[in-house]
């Protein structure tokens, strides 16, 4: 065999897993935007959440049910939280709207 029929081989074996290989990536790649996708909600279920109980935990101690510095502590872990979920959907590439 010359060298031009092992190049043509070589080219077709290429060619042939690359045919193969294609659907195989295709599934993968629906797989990880399920995963993406996933995340994303849970990350924003999250952060609404954060966000209600900030609001809740204010109204608590505008109508007296909690004093000041147990107020001020809950919030400020809340708002942590909050900044995390924030972060971690940036690094996802969301930007809060």
């Amino acid at each position: 065999m010359d060298v031009v029929g092992v190049v043509l081989v070589g080219v077709a074996a290429v060619a042939a897993g690359v045919a193969i290989a294609r659907p195989l990536r295709g599934a993968h790649a629906e797989a990880d935007d399920a995963e993406y996708l996933s995340r994303l909600e849970d990350l924003e279920a999250a952060k609404e959440s954060r966000y209600r109980e900030i609001r809740e935990v204010e109204m608590d101690y505008r109508t007296g049910k909690i004093d000041e510095a147990d107020w001020k502590a809950i919030d400020r872990q809340l708002r942590q939280e909050a900044m995390e979920l924030l972060r971690r959907l940036d690094a996802l590439g969301v930007r809060d709207e």
